[in-house]
């Protein structure tokens, strides 16, 4: 299980974040969104909505670049508007293309790469396997950091 998994899962057991990671719900967006547009504090629509303060400004941004589409003279305004930061908006899309750039598979029939196709999937499966153990001792790491600090 990732990190990103159990924070998650943390999240969803505790009944102030319940909702933290579920779909949302045309509803949700609309009391989101009024509610960030009357300047009502994140950590509020959070509380209201069941969800991360991370996931509430997260979506305000999805939303913002939803009313925006491809014309982005009015960023500012809409900024404005709901009470975020252009700051806010480019590293949510810097942050969303890093993601997306580590989601792409190699080809491993790829003409370009100098080993053959088995030997670029062992060395792809063996650096995936390395990810998790270095996941799994960073957990531990943090665990005995916690520890040692009570």
């Amino acid at each position: 299980m990732s990190t990103f998994q159990k924070k998650l899962q943390l999240d969803r057991s505790n009944e102030r974040t319940s909702n933290a990671g579920l779909k949302w719900d045309p509803e949700d967006d609309k009391y989101l969104l009024t509610n960030a547009k009357n300047g009502v504090d994140i950590s509020e629509i959070a509380l209201n909505l069941k969800r991360t303060e991370g996931s509430i400004k997260t979506r305000i941004i999805i939303n913002v670049l939803q009313i925006l589409g491809s014309d982005r003279s009015k960023l500012a305004d809409l900024c404005k508007e709901y009470y975020i930061t252009e700051d806010d908006v480019t590293g949510y899309e810097s942050k969303k293309e890093q993601r997306e750039t580590r989601r792409v598979k190699p080809s491993y029939n790829d003409k370009r790469s100098s080993y053959p196709a088995n030997d670029t999937a062992e060395i792809f499966e063996g650096l995936s396997h390395l990810n998790r153990k270095m996941d799994s001792l960073l957990d531990k790491m943090n665990e005995l950091s916690r520890k040692v600090s009570k």
